[in-house]
């Protein structure tokens, strides 16, 4: 299947983990954490702000002034992070940053693709961190409608999907 298949139950699993306590700063606070929300029925993990997961396919809420992380794992997986600014009470909090994406996996020494509303900005802000530094992927992705992002990595093949 690609990215795009999987809209509806992402868009309806977004809906359903709506919580008005949600607190990104706390997990902020905790140099990121695990998604705790995930689709129905594929368990696909919902990425909130200042949460990682991986999977085969993974899903974003919506990226507004907020970073979005990218690695492939392998032909079969993917790894995401989602960051969000003054979650801290710092516009760009590099030490919770690289605390998150270690947290996450990410590796220094495989392509990460950043995307997002504000990523030109995060990039100027995190411009110390050295996961910020990670090239060999396309430029970064300038999302000026703010979406929701769906990824998928079978076999091999990668494909992705925006919602606005």
């Amino acid at each position: 299947m690609a990215a795009a298949n999987y809209e509806y139950e992402v868009g309806r699993g977004i809906r359903n983990s709506i919580d008005p306590a949600d607190n990104p700063g706390a997990r902020c606070a905790l140099g990121g954490a695990r998604a705790t929300k995930e689709t129905d029925p594929h368990r696909i993990p919902i990425i909130r702000e200042w949460e990682f997961a991986e999977g085969r396919v993974i899903a974003f809420t919506r990226i507004d002034s907020c970073l979005g992380a990218l690695q492939v794992v392998d032909d079969f997986g993917l790894r995401g992070a989602h960051f969000s600014m003054f979650a801290s009470g710092v516009q760009y909090d590099i030490v919770q940053f690289n605390a998150a994406m270690q947290a996450a996996g990410f590796q220094l020494n495989r392509p990460i693709l950043y995307f997002g509303g504000g990523v030109e900005d995060w990039s100027d802000g995190l411009a110390a961190s050295a996961y910020l530094r990670v090239g060999g992927v396309p430029p970064h992705v300038q999302d000026a409608a703010q979406r929701i992002w769906i990824f998928e990595m079978d076999n091999g093949a990668f494909t992705s999907h925006s919602m606005a």
